[in-house]
């Protein structure tokens, strides 16, 4: 009850604060409809704790809005919440609007401290381990996020990742698990936050509504995320948990996490224009029978480690995609059909996907202290039986950009992924592989099966791997001084050219397969139309503001 008090009190007052500096220290959950940064209280919210929306609530988020999760303050403890970092999780019963532009996208960071001004998040306590939590009168280490983003590693080249929990959704949509969880058919709780310890209703997902809508997402870029919240299980930067395609996922970002970008498990959710800069582990993870489509999207994998050589991540930019029909291994059982099949069955199409991977072609402008190895691109696995089509996959190196992987624990026997390459119901198409390792027979099994696609003619279907004709991107080159400039900030002048991920060159190039309405159709792979003047990621995304991606 006192903290309770304390939080409240902590809310109004700074709710009544005028100054620039004032902050919204929220410290209790959103249990009626809300609105942060509005007019009547335009101050930036600081997440004292992991935040649920529920009980019917819709949490309004307006454009421009910062909002920043405190970092750990206690160890991770099996069954005890206190200590765990802000986060914003959005219950089954909850919703949220965030519906923001490019010229004023909502930015999820941490509001962990730099008073001295060093570059390295303060700790007055070293043995701990914890940066320290904001309180009124410190200095952010991301203090100018809209203008100079926070690099990637600090300035004494440790990771800047799990300095707040992430961004989690929970939805009411379906997914092929059956009740492994103990929380009925096709549901069950997100990975990443304590169990018991917080209510397990609140951190329930999945159901029976594909369509449910758990609102918009529209221009936010979430930062700097992925603490543990439950003991050995880190928050991705955005959880999906059953999100229904009656939410609107568009121009959404995730850089710098600790774990995953963006994953999700099961549901129905469409996404257009999505981005992943540096994740830890894996830049776009699908999972539990998702079935939704993703138009257009962005992945950056990181090109260092730590200086001293520890991963930049959980598994330092393990892989492009991990796309699993089931998560059978990790759930504790999928929902088997007579047929020997899942329900339901994996079946997602992501198109016009960009992956540049960790290891540069050529010359590169900065070359880290401590690189990182070879990830893989895009891997299908476990059963998984959906698309990859349109897109472009260079820069992986003795890694192959495309990997087919039975999986051990499949749920659906008889329909492992080498099956569903078989039978051609997992295919790639119209995707260009450059600079990567050779692929194997059921990888080249795989792409044979764009002659096989009945939408298309094979001549639209082709897949090219490593062609020396194919001319890459206008500028493929990733590095900079991870550690930022002397502030450890991201400046045009850590690069002697902006990234440029349009495509250039000949062959591998033209091809594409159209997208059912209503989606965007596109007569090119990759994520961007070389003909058009300003990249979609312009103005609203972390390298953009920070000048180190074309417009």
């Amino acid at each position: 009850m006192q903290k309770s008090l304390v939080a409240t009190l902590a809310l109004a007052l700074a709710g009544m604060a005028t100054s620039a500096g004032a902050q919204t220290v929220v410290g209790a959950d959103v249990t009626t409809d809300t609105t942060w940064c509005g007019a009547a209280n335009p101050s930036p919210i600081i997440l004292e704790q992991p935040i649920f929306v529920k009980d019917g609530a819709t949490l309004t988020i307006l454009p421009g809005c910062i909002v920043r999760g405190q970092p750990r303050t206690q160890p991770v403890q099996a069954g005890v919440t206190a200590g765990t970092p802000g986060a914003l999780i959005v219950t089954q019963t909850g919703r949220i609007i965030a519906d923001a532009n490019p010229g004023s996208p909502i930015i999820f960071t941490t509001a962990a401290v730099d008073n001295d001004n060093d570059g390295v998040a303060d700790n007055v306590s070293p043995a701990d381990a914890f940066a320290d939590a904001w309180t009124p009168g410190d200095v952010f280490l991301d203090d100018t996020p809209t203008t100079a983003p926070l690099a990637p590693l600090n300035k004494a080249g440790a990771a800047n990742v799990s300095l707040w929990g992430g961004l989690v959704i929970n939805g009411s949509a379906p997914t092929n698990l059956s009740d492994g969880c103990g929380v009925g058919l096709g549901r069950c709780t997100i990975e990443g936050l304590t169990i018991p310890g917080f209510d397990p209703a609140d951190a329930t997902y999945g159901g029976i509504l594909p369509h449910d809508s758990s609102g918009t997402l529209r221009y936010i870029s979430v930062r700097h995320a992925g603490d543990e919240i439950g003991s050995a299980n880190e928050l991705n930067g955005i959880s999906l948990g059953g999100v229904g395609d009656g939410t609107v996922m568009e121009n959404v970002e995730v850089y710098a996490n600790f774990d995953d970008g963006i994953e999700w498990f099961g549901g129905t959710v469409n996404g257009k224009n999505l981005v992943v800069v540096f994740a830890g582990d894996d830049t776009f993870d699908l999972d539990q029978g998702y079935t939704g489509i993703n138009t257009f999207a962005l992945g950056i994998m990181p090109f260092f480690n730590e200086n001293g050589g520890g991963s930049f991540g959980s598994a330092s930019g393990d892989k492009a995609g991990e796309w699993d029909g089931d998560d059978f291994s990790e759930a504790g059982g999928v929902n088997i059909q007579p047929d020997g099949t899942c329900t339901p069955f994996s079946n997602p199409a992501m198109y016009n996907l960009t992956i540049i991977g960790s290891t540069p072609d050529a010359g590169s402008d900065f070359a880290p202290v401590s690189p990182a190895s070879a990830n893989r691109g895009i891997q299908m696995r476990n059963g998984f039986a959906g698309e990859l089509l349109n897109s472009v996959v260079i820069n992986t190196g003795t890694a192959p950009g495309f990997d087919v992987d039975s999986g051990i624990g499949d749920g659906c026997p008889g329909f492992d992924t080498i099956d569903n390459v078989g039978t051609c119901t997992a295919q790639v198409l119209a995707t260009t592989f450059d600079d990567g390792a050779a692929l194997g027979a059921d990888e080249l099994a795989a792409l044979a099966c764009g002659d096989a696609d009945v939408r298309t003619p094979a001549t639209v279907g082709d897949n090219v791997v490593n062609n020396f004709l194919f001319g890459g991107l206008v500028n493929e080159d990733t590095t900079f001084d991870p550690t930022g400039d002397a502030d450890g900030k991201l400046v045009p002048g850590l690069k002697s050219a902006p990234i440029n991920p349009r495509l250039t060159g000949f062959i591998g190039v033209a091809g594409a397969v159209q997208a059912p309405a209503p989606f965007a159709a596109a007569s090119f792979r990759g994520a961007f139309d070389s003909s058009v003047p300003v990249l979609w990621t312009a103005d609203w995304t972390v390298l953009s503001m920070g000048g180190l991606l074309a417009d």
